[in-house]
């Protein structure tokens, strides 16, 4: 039996492990201590996630480029596949049924637009787009079929990793007063010079009915995982009918769920104005376990026959280059680390961090370990 709690955003100001934290973008801008927060949502007891509210244009840009990503899932096969790119691990363009996140078996429930919001062609150099494909591999973008997603996807994909600079100090700050041998702008330096962010246009296509017999899968819009980047922006999901007007979700248990450290499975609902975001596993290691990445998964809902339901949301995942080092800060224990990726914490289907990190990796080396462990055959 799953024991399911429901968390709107808590009170700005008033953070509370096990709750979801919201802070200000005019916090952000003030450069306000806000350690409580980030310890409250980011820490070991937290979920791993907080929203920012009042972001300015947030509003204008999720509402351009969210109802293009079902656009661009709705076209034919044969013009999605022109943006198929394997040879990167589907890392830029359109993946579609690529993932293994439960037992083995495709993930056909969503499908995805990846391309750098930053840059187009991070790396000109052959030799290393054919070393590091899924990090230099430049954008492919449907110019003729769907031109304003370019735009929409850049404007929108700028914002958050602009917000999550802002962030990032805070995160710094509070770990460096932890942890002293913490470089004090790590996240933040790791964020502004990375020239391979990865942004993913989500668009989860309309869920079936169950057939009689058959068990209802918690999971089936997106598998329980953990982010393994550094910080994850993630855009409130809108959900479309088959006429594209915005709609509530089907059923309201719906969306995006969190596994708290008490075992506790977290629905979070998570404001259309406010901008959400969840830290990944490199900022758990580069921490010494101060910042913890928690598994996530997104619970599906059938929709009536008559009138097709899908979500669409983006996630920015802001991460290091992969020559960046994957060594904890002097002092610092591994099993801090290790701790929240024990049995005790994941769900089933979330590999476990010591099967693919050592701290004399670098990213690239980490990534690409965990990309294998859900791209499996």
């Amino acid at each position: 039996m799953v024991n399911v709690v429901e968390y709107l955003p808590v009170v700005e100001n008033d953070p509370h492990p096990g709750q979801v934290v919201v802070i200000s973008y005019e916090q952000l801008v003030r450069g306000d201590d806000i350690s409580a927060s980030v310890e409250a949502a980011f820490g070991f007891n937290g979920l791993g996630l907080i929203t920012v509210s009042g972001v300015p244009e947030f509003t204008t840009l999720r509402s351009r480029l969210l109802p293009l990503s079902k656009k661009f899932a709705e076209l034919p096969d044969e013009i999605k596949n022109k943006t198929v790119d394997e040879a990167s691990m589907y890392s830029v363009g359109w993946s579609h049924g690529k993932e293994k996140m439960s037992e083995g078996k495709p993930d056909v429930a969503k499908g995805s637009y990846y391309a750098n919001p930053l840059y187009d062609t991070p790396y000109p150099d052959p030799e290393l787009i054919k070393k590091y494909p899924s990090f230099c591999a430049p954008n492919i973008w449907p110019k003729d079929d769907l031109p304003e997603l370019e735009t929409a996807f850049k404007e929108l994909g700028k914002l958050i990793v602009d917000v999550g600079l802002l962030l990032a100090l805070q995160c710094d700050q509070f770990v460096h007063k932890k942890c002293g041998s913490y470089p004090s702008t790590k996240l933040h330096d790791i964020i502004k010079q990375s020239r391979t962010p990865k942004a993913r246009l989500l668009h989860y296509f309309p869920v079936e009915e169950p057939k009689q017999g058959e068990q209802d899968d918690f999971s089936s819009w997106c598998g329980w995982h953990n982010d393994h980047g550094s910080l994850t922006g993630l855009v409130p999901a809108m959900y479309l009918d088959s006429k594209m007007n915005v709609v509530k979700p089907p059923k309201p248990d719906a969306g995006l769920y969190v596994k708290s450290r008490d075992g506790t499975v977290v629905h979070v609902i998570v404001p259309s104005d406010h901008l959400a975001f969840q830290i990944g596993e490199c900022a758990s290691i580069h921490s010494g376990g101060l910042l913890q990445a928690t598994p996530h998964c997104v619970r599906g809902c059938p929709s009536p026959a008559d009138n097709q339901i899908t979500r669409e949301t983006l996630a920015v995942f802001m991460e290091p280059e992969w020559k960046e080092g994957m060594g904890i800060p002097d002092g610092s224990n591994v099993e801090d680390v290790l701790q929240a990726s024990s049995l005790k914490y994941l769900p089933q289907g979330v590999p476990f961090l010591k099967n693919r990190w050592n701290d004399k990796m670098n990213f690239g080396e980490f990534s690409e370990a965990t990309l294998q462990s859900y791209y499996k055959d």
